[in-house]
């Protein structure tokens, strides 16, 4: 896989936990973040999934305080999102904001365990080759 030298690299939820619980590739990515000087970002609504009443909120949490940056999701981005939805057919809400953010900062790199919905929903955006993915 090549990684765009810019932009940001954004978390799922699945990214979060993989991270959480250790995964090995999802810790890769951040430490070549880190290492490139890009910012790691989690959009707001990625919390709705990763706050679930499990017991291992304490490692949710580490990882969440530990990224740059919360990307609060703007009426615009919102809208963008919702037109992805449409046109790929992915119905996740959250991945497709997930996506309009990436899309938003290109290039990018979205770190998720839903590797297929996230390539329709880059697909439909135009954005292929421009969103790098990372299945975790």
């Amino acid at each position: 896989m090549t990684v765009p030298q810019a932009g940001r690299v954004i978390l799922d939820s699945g990214a979060i936990s993989a991270l959480a619980d250790g995964n090995a590739t999802a810790r890769a990515v951040l430490i070549r973040a880190r290492a490139e000087g890009r910012l790691v970002v989690i959009p707001a609504p990625v919390l709705v999934e990763v706050h679930t009443g499990r017991h291992d909120h304490a490692r949710i949490d580490r990882v969440i305080n530990a990224v740059d940056m919360l990307i609060e999701t703007t009426p615009e981005r919102a809208r963008e999102a919702g037109v992805l939805r449409a046109r790929s057919g992915v119905l996740d809400v959250v991945d497709a904001i997930v996506v309009a953010e990436a899309v938003a900062a290109l290039p990018a790199v979205i770190v998720t365990s839903d590797p297929e919905d996230i390539a329709a929903l880059v697909d439909s955006a135009g954005a292929t080759g421009r969103v790098a993915i990372v299945a975790v």
